[in-house]
């Protein structure tokens, strides 16, 4: 589990903690029934305080990425593939409709939207 946070960002640390720990899960860094260290550990680990770390395990387990046993400790929840998939198109979809909403602002039409995208995606793939 890596976890790298920007003091730079405006987003808030449980955020960026929530985030990553999100996507890692999505994209099978984080494998189903893998313990999750100890929030205190965690808040060590990333010198900050515990508050951000419980605020991020509170929104995982409450969104199913997550469920803690009591005595055992926190563990990647085992989701079906097709709930990893559906996980992954609505957080793909909320950062795409706040692109979109910016490119509409700055008077872009589909087409050059779609042309940056692909040029983008193409630039990434080296």
């Amino acid at each position: 589990m890596d976890i790298v946070l920007s003091q730079k960002s405006d987003k808030p640390i449980y955020t960026q903690i929530y985030e990553q720990i999100s996507s890692q899960i999505m994209s099978g860094q984080l494998a189903s029934g893998e313990k999750l260290p100890p929030i205190r550990t965690v808040a060590v680990n990333l010198r900050v305080s515990v508050i951000p770390v419980k605020q991020a395990w509170e929104q995982l387990e409450r969104e199913g990425f997550i469920s803690t046993a009591a005595g055992r400790g926190t563990f990647v929840s085992d989701l079906a593939h097709h709930e990893i998939s559906d996980k992954r198109n609505s957080a793909a979809q909320e950062l795409i409709e706040k692109d979109i909403k910016a490119c509409k602002e700055m008077g872009l039409s589909l087409e050059e939207v779609l042309e940056i995208v692909r040029n983008k995606w193409d630039d990434s793939k080296q």
